[in-house]
């Protein structure tokens, strides 16, 4: 039986090396489906699903310029998502999360499947790019933003309750944003292949919708920042469009085939050195050279776009250029860290080599908190955030961001800005540069996990490497209240004011300075003014401001808005033109916080029309649905299909330990 030791403690090795890769990839399993109901948490509109027990019906009558309601009474503009802790849907963002996630279906949906997550994530896409298809008026027309996000950061309270005039600002050939045009045509074009398979029609149309775009940014070319100063403020293109020229076009080329866009993205790269601005840089909204240098390299095996790639995860690593926290965040700025970590991780995982993959594996476990024992995920380790910056998980109805102490509800899968330089950090509500969350920052997170998951169900191949170690999903209870959200209904689409009462108490805003390195913003100068009539652009020979005068005064209260919420300067070029648009539109209901609302740009008109209607809904409660714990976990997050495997070997083992010893 001696004989026979070496053989048995092999097997017992093997056993469990077998064992706990399984497990660990099916945690991280566990960890994407989180990552991912995050942006169902974000989502605005009608919600057809109650998957975010404590989310309900927002800003319904979001609405484009002479659009009409749909028979639910909704706005064309209704759906989308919310930007980040706040009320405001920006464009660029939005869409480059969307072209992020697409891209990310297109690599590892074989991992997505074998998760048995491939429903849930195209039912996110999908919510997004359809926003994307009504943001899309005419040919030349496309809605660059809806909200102020000045009047929303001045008050604090759930989506469900908002009722402030919600401006619409658009980009067209008058008023040009390259940026924005060329970054929607690439979450489309990405959908298109995404989609492809399970859905062919949906996927023609996005396709259909992304050429039209990539022609409107490609002919009237001009900063959104300078046609949409609402924008620039949070939102400022600091890399200007070339950038976008080239992502949009090798997107269009991966979509069609059609060698037309691929000669265009190689000569807009090479006389703009697109490739040079994204190696000493951040992979982001803003700044998306790096992926096309990956996309490049992927789609052509040049190895000139190889080298911009190497320069690039060069510069990302250890000694290479970027600073290192201690415990191994690669760390570029102090707004939000973690996201460009993880967006980086995302394109090493594409680019795939041994060293790219160590990189992306080192950085997930950081914001893991597998690296620091914090962990930067709300819901995920024994350590992780419960107070990130967002009104609705925070749900307070008093218009105070001190109150209630604790969030009421657990935004699971949520990544927070992140730590200092030196590790440090706080999970401070109020610190929102380091505890905001935002769809680009679980952009990239989710890209990342996707690599590394693995479910046990699947037959299906996977590239990964080696299983970074996940912590299972947190059942951390906070302390939860009865809060409500209320079905709204309206008599009218628009107001030009809003009644609002009680105090506004909110953070204290810093100066975020921009520390990218980043090529200079391109005068606005489209290279043709054609004479372009639709119903909803405006001549564009006055540029009158308005202002919207809210009929109540602040409260007592100390009232502070937030200036940014990315990473961005406090102001941008805001100087040289207005929006096109600004339609005014209102969601109805009652609210319980101060507004000072003041938003310009051109006007067609004056909005005449009053909003009335209260809210009722039910109340969430103290009860919660089957299977939802308190702070919004799933109740099963360590169900038997976990802690069965770990008896097994627990067993296995000590029945082996025990033979051995008695032979």
């Amino acid at each position: 039986m001696r004989n026979n030791i070496p053989t048995i403690i092999f097997v017992i090795l093997f056993t469990i090396f077998f064992s706990i890769n399984k497990i660990s990839g099916d945690d991280n399993c566990a960890t994407l489906k989180q990552a991912i109901l995050f942006y169902k948490a974000q989502r605005a509109g009608r919600l057809p699903d109650t998957d975010i027990p404590w989310r309900g019906n927002s800003v319904l009558t979001d609405s484009s310029p002479g659009s009409s309601f749909d028979s639910n009474g909704d706005g064309d503009l209704s759906k989308g998502f919310f930007d980040a802790g706040d009320g405001v849907k920006f464009g660029l963002p939005m869409c480059w999360s969307m072209t992020m996630l697409g891209w990310n279906y297109i690599e590892y949906s074989s991992n997505i499947e074998s998760c048995g997550l491939t429903d849930l994530y195209l039912n996110v896409l999908k919510w997004g790019t359809d926003y994307i298809l009504a943001s899309h008026l005419s040919d030349n027309v496309f809605v660059a933003q809806v909200g102020d996000g000045n009047v929303d950061h001045s008050v604090w309270e759930p989506p469900e309750f908002i009722n402030y005039v919600r401006p619409v600002y658009l980009i067209n050939s008058s008023f040009p944003g390259t940026e924005l045009a060329m970054e929607a045509a690439s979450a489309l074009a990405a959908a298109s292949i995404a989609f492809k398979s399970s859905n062919p029609t949906y996927a023609s149309t996005c396709l259909s919708h992304a050429k039209t775009l990539y022609t409107f940014g490609n002919t009237y070319q001009g900063s959104y920042s300078v046609s949409v100063p609402a924008a620039s403020a949070f939102y400022n293109s600091y890399s200007g469009y070339t950038d976008e020229l080239v992502w949009g076009s090798v997107w269009l080329y991966k979509a069609t085939g059609d060698s037309s866009y691929l000669t265009s993205a190689e000569n807009y790269y090479t006389s703009n050195n697109v490739g040079y601005a994204g190696t000493s840089n951040s992979f982001d909204w803003d700044q998306t050279a790096g992926g096309s240098s990956v996309l490049l390299y992927k789609l052509t095996g040049k190895d000139f776009y190889k080298q911009m790639v190497d320069q690039t995860m060069n510069f990302w690593s250890k000694g290479g250029g970027i600073t290192y926290t201690p415990g191994g965040l690669a760390w570029i700025r102090e707004w939000g860290p973690c996201r460009y970590a993880m967006s980086m991780s995302f394109l090493a995982t594409v680019y795939g080599t041994d060293s790219s993959l160590q990189f992306a594996q080192d950085q997930l476990n950081y914001v893991l908190g597998d690296k620091t024992g914090q962990s930067f995920v709300v819901g995920l380790g024994s350590n992780h955030p419960i107070n990130p910056h967002h009104r609705a998980a925070h749900h307070s109805t008093t218009n105070d961001i001190y109150n209630p102490v604790n969030n009421l509800y657990m935004l699971n899968g949520a990544l927070v800005g992140g730590p200092g330089s030196d590790d440090s950090y706080v999970d401070d509500r109020t610190d929102y540069i380091k505890n905001e969350v935002a769809l680009d920052y679980n952009a990239g997170f989710v890209g990342t996990l996707s690599y590394f998951a693995k479910g046990s169900s699947s037959s299906s191949s996977s590239t990964t490497s080696s299983i970074p170690t996940t912590t299972s999903i947190s059942t951390t209870t906070t302390t939860t209240t009865t809060s409500s959200n209320p079905t709204t209904t309206t008599t009218s689409s628009t107001t030009s004011s809003s009644t609002t009462s009680s105090s506004t108490t909110s953070s204290s805003t810093p100066t975020s300075t921009n520390t990218a390195t980043s090529t200079p913003t391109p005068t606005a100068t489209p290279t043709a003014t054609p004479t372009t009539t639709t119903t909803s652009t405006p001549s564009t020979s006055t540029t009158p401001t308005q202002t919207t005068t809210p009929t109540t005064s602040p409260s007592s209260g100390t009232t502070t808005i937030e200036t940014t919420t990315g990473d961005l300067g406090t102001s941008g070029d805001s100087s040289n033109g207005t929006s096109p648009i600004i339609k005014p539109t209102s969601t109805p209901g009652t609210s319980t916080g101060a507004s000072t609302e003041t938003s310009t740009g051109t006007s067609t008109g004056t909005s005449t029309g009053t909003s009335t209607g209260t809210s009722t809904g039910a109340s969430i409660g103290s009860q919660n649905p089957p299977g939802i714990e308190k702070d919004g976990s799933s109740s099963d997050a360590l169900g038997l299909g976990d802690i069965l495997p770990l008896s097994i070997i627990t067993l296995f083992v000590l029945s082996s330990i025990h033979l051995l010893l008695n032979n």
